[in-house]
């Protein structure tokens, strides 16, 4: 959305009043203290977040059902959408089932295991596919405990379920009939499933496990053990797999599996179940029941046990003041910062390690899982280490255990997993913030030493035995980062769709100053003196010439185009995991006067602050802020080292108001495990751990007029009278004294030592104008860490080159001219570009075309300077595409300037393109490619001498391999089409071609074939006479093989003909 800010004007007034009177703007009138919230429970909306915004927000993914703080289940319905991580679609009026495992807010498919389904009636064919309707006038939901009604009329089930810890206990009220049933939908986990079974054991009791994971496609994989008890023997049972049903079987396994039981509900309606999980054994999951639920059947009273839990944790900050809603936002984002991290270990401590065996515990203390590293370390880990320090020690505990059994810190670890999701090495981030902010009870040293190991061993990927669990880095890219200082753009990793050097590199100069931070706290001098060294290696990517941190190649250069536009992907820009140079261009969270100095000092910065924030929403691929993701979480404070706090503040609160609500879509983006969440809790608190590992909040104006924080042994008070999403700090004192900056140390907040020391008290005096001097001097920022001079690399004026025509096209033999536009300083700070008065150029050609002329100088005006050229094509240039370069230089003065380069294709007669790719452990494509991931994965294989690849599972009988069209030869238009597959026929399975058709849908099946099992490669053409070639299935592609089974293929080639096609032939001749 467009952020035009509502505060603009009143600021303005500010500084022009500022500018004309001595006077301070007239603190707000003092009111009385508002009373703190009583029942912080009360106010928690366990539904908001369960919504979809725009398109850029998209689906928030939290879930609404029942969870004890950190639990390890969470019991929830998981509606027909079944949108990724929670679940739950605000939108759905259908339930597959409550699951009793849920992640808050990922981005990709995790969890939902064992979804749980109450039904009166028939079993039918197919009980996976099974739904029930509800209606939300019928829901309610509260920390701790879930209620609906599924179904309707005569065949309505009330459900009421609550949650411990480890456990589950619901009740289902069923009319009067002897159909009752409860399925369990072994085989039905949001995540993919590997392998499912279960036992119908005795008249009451079901178990079994369920084996899954590729979270995000990537390699890991985990069981889960169930069991789940009745309070009343069943009157029928049986089992399932896939559309096969069999009564009275007491057993089933495999991926489609499940299990169904039966009550006569005629004389008593309601059937009360327990329901358990553990990650070791099915007799740890019965375990758990007893240790937590201790043979009880009391929903009411296990969901007020739990209510209680979470009354005590939420009421460790409370609030005095603000709107309702305010209310409902704030203790709703602390509930959901509460979910997770996850307990992993059962009730006696006993938990399945990263090397696979099963571990103890310290007494009183639980292991824990699924750390969202990348979204959580910026703001909740601060956040639950001030509230929770005693878990999030053990949190902590837990990644030194994950190090010390698995070989390294984990990223975005799930269950004993590692998945090695998203950039950075966050964990030392982690470690390092939970100690500053508190939570100290963990194997310090253990945890360097895992940090240290870490940082500086680099892991070979080709030795499986190098690498966790078989496959895992835990930092990619590290050769080239300790050899030049910066990581190479030439990898796409951990998850990343597109090389992200740049943001490598960022993430881990701040992984290494929080190692730094970390060695100094624990005493080790000089291990952090070399580390702060290291935090600096954010200016080897910045590039003085354009104001940007920007990739750079295996040569050091950076890129030659716009900053802001060059590089654009579907998801993000070259050099950057999800998002852009822009974006990315305040994330030095370490030296952010370093980077201000280097932008041209602080009003220089406010200036692309302002730019910056002029849109709240932008996605990953315009120049603006982008709420919904956490690269941009910690901008808004950047003004407080820039000298204007209170712009700070400004955009604080309108992001507090704007892209946060009371509704299911309440938030911009994915919770991430609760990190847009904490981010809400501390920009209402008006405060933020802007540095991680940093002891150091810089501030904000907070939204209440009082907060009472009761933490674990220290109290703190802030009182701000008239604070409202209005407000300004005119005033600070800290315990009595005036406090003129824009920040306090951590101790402030938490206190000191073993017992907290002293309560501290904040006050604030409020005002409704920016008072702009207060903590505006360069001494009143936070701080910030340099290890010496600042020091950049030689940089690159931006600059592009277009050609009239655009598209330059050739046939052998032929010239062509055209007008090349140079256009110096595209997109960059600075005024390196409009110094250049004359450019000399010289044409770098390939082989096969000629440039005359071959070089010249040419004059510049207004940054711009063109020439006209001709391009000869040799006789004997093969078809395809290549491109011309153009080396700019500048004399006098001398600036430094790109080689940029104009795309030439050699094109055949007609007006038909042939492209084909051979497939292997390496495909070779010519035109064509085949795209991999998503639900399109497969694996290399060779028969009979030939290469190929076979499709793969992501999710039960839905196997593809899909295609792209090079879109430079044709896209979206009306197409005559074919295409030839060379394949192995073995088997007996069936499979088709399916491509987007234009005007129709994206899967239009073009014909199919019928494996006959003759264990030879075959070959066969299909017709696709209305082809769109419009990149509109799943991974871009155009077209692709559909099978319920794995089909493999040698070879796949693709004819396309019609108006706007490049007519040339690029597949080899045989």
């Amino acid at each position: 959305m467009i952020h035009l800010g509502r505060r603009t004007a009143a600021i303005c007034a500010a500084v022009l009043v500022a500018g004309t009177f001595a006077a301070a703007p007239a603190q707000a009138a003092a009111s009385a203290a508002p009373a703190l919230v009583g029942d912080p429970t009360a106010l928690v909306d366990p539904f908001l977040g369960t919504g979809t915004g725009d398109a850029v927000v998209g689906p928030v993914n939290t879930f609404p059902g029942a969870s004890a703080p950190f639990g390890m289940v969470a019991w929830s319905p998981d509606t027909s959408s079944r949108p990724s991580s929670g679940g739950y679609a605000y939108t759905d009026s259908s339930t597959i089932g409550l699951s009793v495992t849920h992640v808050s807010g990922a981005g990709c498919g995790i969890a939902g295991d064992l979804p749980i389904l109450p039904t009166v009636g028939a079993i039918g064919g197919n009980p996976t596919a099974t739904t029930e309707p509800f209606s939300h006038a019928d829901e309610s939901a509260s920390p701790g405990s879930y209620s609906t009604t599924l179904g309707t009329g005569s065949s309505a089930v009330g459900v009421k379920v609550a949650a411990t810890t480890r456990t589950g206990l619901g009740s289902f009220t069923y009319p009067a009939t002897t159909s009752a049933n409860v399925l369990f939908k072994v085989g039905d986990s949001q995540a993919f499933v590997n392998g499912a079974n279960v036992s119908i054991v005795g008249d009451d009791e079901v178990t079994g496990s369920i084996t899954d994971g590729k979270f995000c496609d990537m390699p890991n994989m985990s069981t889960v053990y169930f069991a789940a008890k009745f309070d009343r023997p069943f009157t029928s049972h049986g089992t399932w797999n896939g559309s096969t049903v069999t009564p009275d079987s007491a057993s089933a396994t495999g991926q489609n599996s499940g299990a169904y039981v039966g009550f006569d509900t005629t004389s008593d309606a309601t059937v009360g179940m327990q329901v358990s999980i553990s990650y070791v054994s099915v007799a740890n999951a019965q375990g758990n029941l007893q240790a937590e639920l201790h043979g009880t059947w009391n929903v009411a009273a296990v969901a007020a046990q739990t209510r209680a839990q979470w009354r005590k944790l939420l009421s460790e900050m409370e609030v005095g003041g603000g709107t309702h809603e305010q209310q409902v936002e704030f203790y709703t984002a602390l509930y959901h910062a509460m979910l997770d991290p996850s307990t992993f270990s059962d009730a006696d401590g006993q938990y399945l390690g990263m090397d696979g065996k099963v571990h103890q515990t310290r007494p009183g203390q639980a292991q824990y899982s699924t750390f969202s590293g990348w979204d959580i370390y910026r703001d909740e880990v601060p956040l639950l280490a001030t509230v929770a320090p005693s878990q999030t020690s053990a949190m902590m505990q837990s990644l030194v255990n994950d190090a010390e059994q698995g070989g390294w810190l984990p990223k975005w670890p799930v269950a004993d997993g590692y998945t090695g999701m998203m950039g950075g090495d966050s964990a030392d981030a982690i470690l390092a913030e939970a100690y500053a902010f508190g939570a100290r009870d963990f194997d310090t040293n253990g945890a360097l030493a895992a940090m240290l190991k870490g940082a500086t061993q680099e892991q070979d990927a080709s030795t499986s035995s190098d690498l966790g669990e078989g496959y895992y880095q835990e930092r990619p890219g590290l050769d080239t980062y300790l050899q030049n200082g910066y990581v190479t753009n030439d990898i796409a990793e951990s998850g990343s769709a597109v090389p992200d050097g740049a943001s490598l590199t960022l993430e881990y100069a701040t992984d290494d100053f929080a190692i730094s931070q970390f060695a100094q706290d624990l005493g080790q001098r000089g291990t952090s003196a070399a580390f702060l060294k290291r935090s600096q290696n954010w200016e080897n990517v910045y590039n003085t010439d354009s104001g940007y941190l920007q990739p750079r190649d295996e040569t050091g250069a950076f890129p030659a185009g716009d900053p802001t536009t060059d590089g654009l992907s579907s998801f993000g820009q070259s050099g950057f995991q999800e998002g852009n140079a822009a974006q990315y261009a305040f994330s030095v969270p370490q030296d952010l006067h370093g980077l201000i100095t280097a932008m041209g000092g602080d009003a220089a910065a406010v200036s692309r602050l302002d730019t910056f924030f002029q849109q709240d929403e932008a996605g990953p691929n315009a120049p603006y802020y982008w709420a919904g993701n956490e690269t941009d979480l910690l901008a808004p404070w950047v003004y407080d080292y820039a000298g204007a706090p209170y712009k700070t503040t400004a955009e604080v609160h309108d992001l507090l108001d704007d892209v946060y609500a009371d509704t299911p879509a309440g938030e911009p983006g994915n919770d991430d495990l609760g990190a847009m969440s904490s981010w809400y809790v501390w920009g209402a608190l008006g405060m933020y751990p802007e540095t991680p590992g940093a002891p150091v909040l810089a501030l904000s104006a907070p939204i209440f007029p009082t907060v009472k924080l009761n933490l674990p042994g220290h109290s703190t008070t802030i009182t701000a009278p008239g604070a409202s999403d209005q407000g300004y700090i005119n005033t600070l004192s800290v315990n009595g004294q005036s406090w003129n900056r824009a920040w306090i140390p951590a101790s402030d907040l938490v206190g000191t030592g073993a017992h907290g020391g002293a309560p501290t008290r904040i006050d604030a005096g409020i005002s409704t104008t920016p008072n702009t001097r207060w903590a505006a001097s360069g001494a009143d920022a936070p701080p910030s860490y340099q290890a010496g001079a600042l020091q950049f690399p030689t940089g690159v004026v931006p600059a592009s080159v277009a050609s009239q025509p655009a598209n330059l096209t050739a046939t052998a033999g032929s010239t062509t001219s055209a007008t090349v536009t140079f256009d110096l300083g595209v997109g960059a700070y600075g005024d390196q570009a409009s110094k250049v008065k004359q450019l000399q150029w010289t044409a770098q050609p390939p082989a096969g075309v000629t440039v005359s002329p071959a070089s010249g100088t040419v004059a510049v005006s207004g940054e711009t300077a063109s020439v006209t050229v001709a391009f000869t094509v040799a006789a004997d240039a093969p078809e395809g595409f290549s491109s011309v370069g153009f080396a700019l230089s500048s004399a006098n003065p001398v600036v430094p300037l790109p080689t940029l380069t104009v795309p030439v294709a050699v094109i055949g007669p007609g007006d038909t393109a042939t492209v084909c790719t051979t497939l292997g452990t390496t495909n070779t494509d010519n035109g064509l490619s085949q795209q991999e991931g998503g639900d399109g994965t497969t694996t290399p294989v060779t028969l009979d001498g030939l290469s190929g690849r076979t499709t793969t599972a992501s999710a039960p009988g839905d196997l593809n391999m899909y295609f792209q069209v090079d879109p430079r030869i044709a896209t979206t238009g009306d197409y005559s089409a074919s295409v030839t597959v060379e394949y192995y026929d073995t088997g007996t399975n069936n499979w088709q071609v399916q491509y987007a058709q234009s005007g129709g849908s994206a899967y239009t099946g073009a014909g199919s074939v019928t494996n006959t099992n003759t264990d030879t490669w075959k070959t066969v053409t299909f017709a696709l006479p209305d082809a769109a070639v419009s990149e509109a299935m799943n991974n871009g592609a155009d077209f692709r093989i559909w099978s319920a089974d794995p089909v493999t293929v040698h070879q796949a080639t693709a004819s396309i003909t019609g108006a706007g096609v490049l007519p040339m032939n690029l597949c080899p001749s045989s």
